[in-house]
């Protein structure tokens, strides 16, 4: 007699809270997907209520227990979104997956590019989360770490994705409030992104200025599985000092080279 799904579940005999829990957290993650309300505002109590089908009160619990875990975060207005553990985990995952392995491939095989930190990113909402990273010795003043989590607009990854993007998708990903600023020369506005993200269309990458980190100089390139759709994004990061302006050509040259070079390796569109 073939099993049924039901049976099975029977016979591992799974545990009922747990499988609630996931529940909302595939609400949620779903929510995300779909775009529109949920990605901007994530679902409120009565939501997810609504969309698992268990009572109000059992959802408040769980989503107390799952923001006490960094599972879910809860924002201002009563809504949750997924919370930064989850995160951590989901790039646990990526962190095996087949585009860090090109990413790394693609780095040991580059020249000219063994004295800088390097960074592999892809763009949840308005922010980049990394996915790999080899930090280099320098002093930066930061240490980039997987799963860490920043405002795009002001990251040369976040940028040059943004750049590569649809004016439809973009919209997706802009924040709803302009972030506040990280450093003096942070983008301050969306005019100034939208200068910057032209420039980075001309180039064929980004640059940041400092805007993450005083001292320090960023260049990004999109990597893109087909045109207007960027999944993933490289930077270097080096000391300000040394980004003069036959460097940051040449480095940004080999950026772009090398964001191609994954694009190339895991079958997609190179720019």
């Amino acid at each position: 007699m073939t099993k049924t799904v039901s049976d099975e579940e029977s016979s591992q005999k799974l545990v009922p809270a747990v499988m609630r829990a996931a529940q909302i957290l595939d609400q949620i993650a779903k929510s995300t997907q779909e775009g529109g309300k949920g990605s901007a505002d994530g679902l409120k109590l009565s939501d997810l209520a609504r969309r698992t089908g268990l009572p109000k009160s059992s959802v408040h619990g769980l989503c107390q227990t799952l923001v006490h875990l960094k599972l879910l975060k809860l924002n201002s207005d009563g809504s949750f979104t997924m919370g930064s553990q989850s995160v951590r985990w989901a790039n646990v995952f990526m962190a095996g997956s087949d585009i860090v392995d090109a990413f790394h491939e693609a780095v040991a095989d580059a020249d000219g590019l063994g004295a800088h930190t390097l960074t592999l990113s892809h763009l949840e909402g308005p922010d980049v989360i990394y996915l790999s990273c080899r930090n280099s010795t320098a002093p930066l003043g930061i240490t980039f770490r997987i799963g860490m989590r920043v405002p795009a607009v002001f990251t040369a990854t976040g940028k040059a994705m943004l750049a590569a993007m649809s004016p439809q998708e973009l919209v997706r990903h802009l924040p709803p409030e302009w972030p506040e600023l990280i450093t003096p020369t942070s983008a301050p506005s969306l005019k100034a992104l939208e200068a910057e993200m032209a420039e980075a269309k001309a180039r064929g990458y980004s640059l940041d200025n400092g805007q993450l980190r005083e001292g320090m100089f960023c260049i990004g390139a999109a990597i893109c599985d087909r045109p207007f759709h960027p999944t993933a994004g490289i930077a270097l990061s080096m000391m300000a000092a040394e980004a003069r302006p036959d460097i940051i050509e040449d480095m940004g040259k080999r950026v772009r080279a090398l964001a191609n070079d994954v694009a190339d390796r895991m079958g997609w569109l190179s720019a």
